[in-house]
């Protein structure tokens, strides 16, 4: 008995959350979900009735405003346990797996940002940011072969304001709805900076 316990603790991932989800077919399946969110077309197939279309769109107007509460904890809660958030460094995104990217991180490294912040000791949050985050232009459809899951494009524009300086940063999000028993969850967001090729100025805050 000792020694499968044993055995069962030593297969145990290390760290948890535990990141062996993000693996090729996950990467593959962020790639494909890039490439729809950013296609160029007229017509989206599958979209929601109004009711739906209502329930997501308060769950990204929450997301967006607990950012800017800077209530990480809540914000991570709309997410669900398998999830990522990626910040590419191109235009149009390209693979995270051969390409650079400004930030890409599984819920384990969400875990560990919204832990610092949390802290108020973070110093490239010292000041912390103001931010006041508005959305436009939404689309939803839904995801190929499920009825539970929706993708989601919109317009962003960011105010920050930190230490006295103040800009503006804009782009487009995309985002994967996911249904979770009786309740939206966020199982991927992605952040299309207009400019992310370009050197960034302090952007230590969620995007």
């Amino acid at each position: 008995m000792k020694n499968d316990t044993a055995t069962a603790a030593s297969a145990a991932p290390r760290y948890q959350p535990a990141s062996n989800y993000v693996d090729d077919a996950f990467y593959g399946w962020l790639n494909e979900v890039s490439l729809d969110l950013d296609a160029v077309t007229t017509q989206r197939t599958g979209r929601p009735d109004a009711a739906l279309a209502a329930e997501i769109e308060r769950l990204l107007t929450v997301e967006s405003r607990l950012l800017d509460q800077h209530a990480y904890a809540e914000w991570l809660d709309l997410y669900t346990p398998e999830c990522a958030y990626w910040i590419p460094a191109t235009r149009p995104a390209g693979d995270p797996r051969a390409q650079i990217t400004l930030e890409f991180h599984d819920r384990r490294r969400l875990l560990d940002r919204v832990a610092r912040l949390g802290t108020g000791l973070a110093y490239s949050q010292l000041p912390a940011s103001r931010t006041a985050r508005q959305l436009s232009g939404l689309e939803i459809w839904a995801s190929p072969g499920r009825s539970d899951e929706w993708r989601v494009r919109c317009n962003f524009l960011m105010a920050e304001s930190r230490a006295g300086k103040r800009r503006v940063l804009g782009g487009w999000y995309g985002f994967v709805v996911r249904r979770v028993g009786d309740a939206l969850r966020l199982a991927f967001k992605q952040v299309n900076l207009l400019d992310p090729d370009e050197p960034q100025g302090n952007n230590s805050f969620f995007l």
